[in-house]
C-alpha cells in the first residue's frame, strides 16, 4: 500500500510537470550513462524487442498514446535514455514532420518519436557570425543561446567565451560553435536550467529538447585574427552568415572583408545592426547608408531588405541569394531579438549533406584532444558517408608529414556531447581513435578520417578568379596561403593557363606581353585562369570539386579544385 501511494504521488507530480531534485538527478545520470545512441525511441524499442521476449510490452512502452498527461508507460531504460523524447514526439506529430517514424496503420493516430541524430544533421542550420571587433558578436550569441539579456558590461559574452584572455580583453580569438534549439512551434528553448537558475543548459540537454537546431559559429572580428576567421568560414560548412554592424559607428574595412569573404563562398548574408539602444539617430542613419552602399556594390550585388514585422520574414525567406535582410537589435533591451529568432527558425536548410550518405566516409578533422582514460579524440565535421564505431570500425587518419595514412580503430563517437554508435554526413562529431603514444604525436588539424582508399597529393589543378580590389599581380611562382575546407597551407603557382579571354571580355593586359612565352602570364584583379598549385610543406587530402580560397595577407581570390594530377595511395 505504501508503494502504491508513492507511485500515485509520483504520477500526480509528473502530470503537473513537477519533479523532485532527486528524480532530476537520477534522470540526468540515466541520460548520460544508459543512452547508447541518440536515436529515436522506436529504434531503441526494436533493439530491446530483439534481445528480450517482451515484444508487446516494448511496443506499448514506446507507442506513446495521446492522453492528457502526455506520458507513456515506458520501462526504466527507455524512459531514462530519452527524458525529452515524449515531448519531442508530440511536437513532431503536430507539425507533420517526423523523423525516424515507425510504420503504422493508415487510420492510426499514434505519435511518432523524433531522432536526435536526424535533428543534428538534416534539421541543423549552421550560421557563421562575423563582423568588426566592436560589433557584439559574442554578446549576441550569448543572449540568443542563454535567453537572458545582457547587462551592457559583458555578462552574455562571458558565458560563452572559451579562454581566460578572451574574457579579460573581451575579444574572441578562436572559432567556437554554440547550439540554439527550437521546438516545433518555433518557440526557442531557454538556455538556463529549470532547477538551477544560474546554470546554463549543456549541449546535450539542448539537443534532446530541440526539434530544430541552429548552430551559431562565433568567429573573431579583430584584423589580427583574420586568418582564423577565414579558416572558420572556409571549414564551417555554413548555410548562412550573420554580418554584425555596430550601429553607433560606420562599417570598417573589416566589415567589407567579411562581406566579401561570405559572398566569395556563396553564403547568403543577413545584416544585423547591434547596440541600437541609446544610439543617436544621425549615427544610425550614417551606418545604414554605408552598409547599404556596400551591399549594392557590383561585387556583392545584394538588395537590402529591412525587417520590421513577421510578414517581412516570410517575404524574403526564399530570396536570400538576392536580398539581404536587415535587423535592428539590442541585447540590453531585447529589441528586435524576437524577429531575429523567428528568422533563424524559418531559414531553410541550404546544404543537403544528408544526400551524401551513399558516398565514401569522409570526416574533416578540426581539433585534436588527448582525454585521460580515453586517448586521442578528434573533433570535426562529417562531410560525406556514414560510420558505425566499435572494435571492428577500421579507419585511416592522415595524411601525415610524409603523405602516409595511419590505420586505426574508431572506438566511440559523440554528437553534441551525447554518446552514439553511428554518425552520418552533416553532423559535427568527436571520434575516439585507438593510437599509440608515438602515433598520437603525428595527428594535426587539417587531416581527414576515411574508411578506404586514402590518397594524398602535393599538387592540384584549380580554376581561380582573382578578386577585384587592391592591386595584385599573380604570375608563375606566386606564393599564397591556401584554404581548402579544413586544409590550410602555403602553396605556390607552378603553372598558369589563361581561360579564354575573349569570351570573358578581359583586357589584353591579363595575358602575356607580345612576343613573350607562357612564363610571362600575369593575372590581375578580375581575371580567371587555370592554375596548378604545389603545397610548400606537406601533401594533403584533396579531391576535385572542393572550393578553395587563397590570400597573401588579404583575400586575393577564390576557385574550385578541378583535378589532382598524381594521387599516391599511402597507408601505414
Amino acid at each position: 500500500e505504501e508503494k502504491s501511494a508513492i507511485d500515485i504521488a509520483k504520477t500526480i507530480r509528473k502530470e503537473a510537470g513537477f519533479y523532485t531534485r532527486c528524480e532530476l538527478t537520477v534522470q540526468r545520470v540515466e541520460t548520460h550513462l544508459l543512452d547508447p545512441s541518440p536515436v529515436s525511441l522506436s529504434v531503441l524499442a526494436k533493439k530491446s524487442s530483439s534481445i528480450t521476449d517482451g515484444t508487446e510490452e516494448t511496443k506499448d512502452a514506446t507507442s506513446l498514446p495521446t492522453d492528457s498527461s502526455g506520458m507513456g508507460n515506458a520501462n526504466g531504460s527507455v524512459e531514462g535514455s530519452s527524458p525529452h523524447g515524449l515531448e519531442l514526439s508530440s511536437e513532431s506529430t503536430a507539425t507533420g514532420r517526423t523523423i525516424g517514424e515507425t510504420k503504422t496503420d493508415s487510420g492510426n493516430d499514434e505519435e511518432k518519436p523524433v531522432s536526435i541524430s536526424e535533428t543534428l544533421s538534416s534539421r541543423n542550420i549552421r550560421v557563421a557570425v562575423v563582423g568588426n571587433v566592436d560589433a557584439g558578436k559574442s554578446t549576441l550569441i550569448g543572449t540568443l543561446t542563454t535567453s537572458g539579456l545582457d547587462d551592457g558590461r559583458g555578462r552574455s559574452r562571458t558565458s560563452i567565451m572559451k579562454h581566460r584572455h578572451e574574457i579579460e580583453s573581451g575579444r574572441t580569438s578562436t572559432a567556437t560553435s554554440h547550439l540554439m534549439g527550437f521546438r516545433s512551434n518555433g518557440e526557442p528553448i531557454g538556455g538556463r536550467d529549470q532547477i538551477r537558475a544560474n546554470k546554463h543548459k549543456t549541449e546535450d540537454e539542448v539537443a534532446r529538447e530541440s526539434f530544430r537546431i541552429v548552430t551559431l559559429m562565433d568567429l573573431a572580428g579583430h584584423e589580427k585574427y583574420l586568418k582564423t576567421t577565414i579558416h572558420g568560414v572556409s571549414s564551417g560548412m555554413s548555410d548562412y552568415s550573420l554580418i554584425l554592424v555596430n550601429s553607433r559607428h560606420p562599417p570598417t574595412h573589416m566589415t567589407q572583408h567579411h562581406l566579401n569573404l561570405c559572398c566569395s563562398f556563396g553564403i547568403p548574408v543577413i545584416v544585423v545592426f547591434t547596440k541600437i539602444d541609446g544610439c543617436p539617430e544621425h549615427a544610425m542613419k550614417t551606418s545604414k547608408q554605408e552598409v547599404f552602399k556596400l551591399l549594392r556594390a557590383p561585387d556583392i550585388g545584394k538588395k537590402p531588405f529591412v525587417i520590421r514585422k513577421e510578414q517581412d520574414i516570410a517575404t524574403c525567406a526564399g530570396k536570400l541569394h538576392t536580398l539581404a535582410p536587415v535587423f535592428d537589435t539590442s541585447c540590453v533591451t531585447g529589441e528586435g531579438l524576437d524577429l531575429l529568432r523567428k528568422m533563424l527558425f524559418s531559414l531553410p536548410k541550404r546544404r543537403r549533406h544528408e544526400n551524401k550518405r551513399n558516398r565514401p566516409f569522409e570526416f574533416l578533422v578540426e581539433d585534436i584532444f588527448n582525454v585521460p582514460g580515453v586517448g586521442s579524440v578528434v573533433s570535426g565535421f562529417v562531410n560525406a558517408g556514414e560510420l558505425s564505431v566499435g572494435a571492428n570500425s577500421h579507419v585511416f587518419v592522415g595524411p601525415t608529414d610524409d603523405g602516409t595514412f595511419l590505420k586505426t580503430v574508431a572506438k566511440s563517437a559523440h554528437i553534441a556531447r551525447i554518446n552514439t554508435g553511428h554518425i552520418t554526413s552533416g553532423q559535427s562529431a568527436c571520434l575516439a581513435l585507438s593510437l599509440s603514444k608515438d602515433l598520437r604525436k603525428k595527428l594535426r588539424r587539417g587531416m581527414v578520417v576515411l574508411r578506404n582508399s586514402p590518397t594524398s597529393t602535393r599538387e592540384f589543378d584549380a580554376e581561380i578568379c582573382v578578386l577585384k580590389g587592391e592591386g595584385t599581380t599573380i604570375r608563375r611562382s606566386y606564393q599564397a596561403y591556401v584554404h581548402i575546407l579544413n586544409v590550410r597551407q602555403s602553396a605556390f603557382a607552378k603553372n598558369i593557363e589563361i581561360i579564354n579571354n575573349n569570351v570573358l571580355g578581359l583586357t589584353p593586359s591579363h595575358g602575356p606581353p607580345l612576343g613573350d612565352d607562357d612564363d610571362g602570364i600575369v593575372l590581375r584583379p578580375g581575371s580567371r585562369a587555370k592554375v596548378r598549385f604545389e603545397f610548400a610543406k606537406r601533401p594533403e587530402y584533396i579531391r576535385p570539386g572542393m572550393r578553395m580560397l587563397f590570400r597573401d595577407g588579404r583575400v586575393r581570390g577564390v576557385g574550385i579544385i578541378t583535378g589532382v594530377p598524381e594521387s599516391t595511395d599511402a597507408a601505414q
